[in-house]
């Protein structure tokens, strides 16, 4: 599906996790090491299986509070809980106060620039944009924490604009959060897109204030025709949506 007008477009706006940046060297593994160095020893493969069970968990949470995202308090709860629940079979008796430890060792860990990489086809992907003059921006559903890792991965002097969930008290798929984040782009709807990996945070969130959603489809699981929206697999077709000239192989 190509983008009509693609000259029209002056803004665009980025989600964050999964669309920049992924956890490095994978999230099994950041929760592998930094049990180890708190003297619990758990195999990758234990740990993986354990993330499968917890997942309902974690879905559960966040369908029943809609506005988890909009609150760091409620942010940090939701992922403690998770990996106190994820932990909870590798703790003899069920030490609350234990996986209380482990738990909030991994969620300060995530919050380290450390622990995140960009992916290969970003920083060539925004320099093209910069220098051919867009306003380029992050909506993204985090905590505070993503400022200070954005800086540390030298990402900031890209975006005019940075749109945190935590901070600005709306999540996705809210329309305020996106409204708010063309004040403060001073852009119009019209004129905009926006590019994430989530079909309702991202696609419905940005269509419900009239900026052009595109789906970002990493893993190729999709095809066009399954989508109701612009679907890429790498933010290399996003260049070749805006007929943007860019250097790179798929990424």
């Amino acid at each position: 599906m190509p983008l009509e007008q693609p000259q029209s477009i002056r803004t665009i706006f980025f989600d964050a996790g999964f669309t920049l940046l992924r956890p490095h060297p994978s999230t099994p593994e950041i929760c592998q090491l930094v049990c180890k160095e708190l003297d619990l020893h758990i195999h990758l493969d234990q740990i993986k299986q354990a993330m499968l069970a917890t997942e309902d968990y974690y879905h559960r949470q966040v369908r029943h509070n809609r506005h988890t995202w909009a609150s760091e308090e409620h942010i940090n709860e939701l992922w403690t809980n998770y990996y106190m629940n994820m932990l909870r079979p590798f703790i003899e008796e069920h030490d609350e106060q234990r996986l209380h430890q482990l738990a909030r060792a991994i969620c300060l860990e995530f919050e380290q620039h450390t622990s995140w990489r960009t992916y290969p086809d970003v920083l060539p992907t925004l320099q093209a944009l910069k220098t051919r003059g867009y306003m380029l921006g992050i909506i993204s559903d985090w905590g505070i924490s993503l400022g200070p890792i954005l800086r540390q991965l030298h990402l900031t002097d890209y975006f005019d604009c940075l749109l945190i969930s935590a901070a600005v008290r709306h999540a996705k798929p809210s329309p305020a959060l996106y409204e708010t984040a063309l004040q403060r782009a001073n852009a119009i709807a019209d004129y905009t897109l926006h590019i994430g990996d989530t079909y309702i945070q991202d696609v419905l969130g940005a269509r419900a204030v009239g900026i052009t959603p595109v789906l970002l489809d990493r893993a190729a699981k999709l095809a066009e025709n399954t989508v109701d929206c612009l679907l890429v697999h790498s933010l290399y077709e996003l260049l070749d949506l805006l007929e943007v000239a860019h250097e790179g192989a798929q990424a």
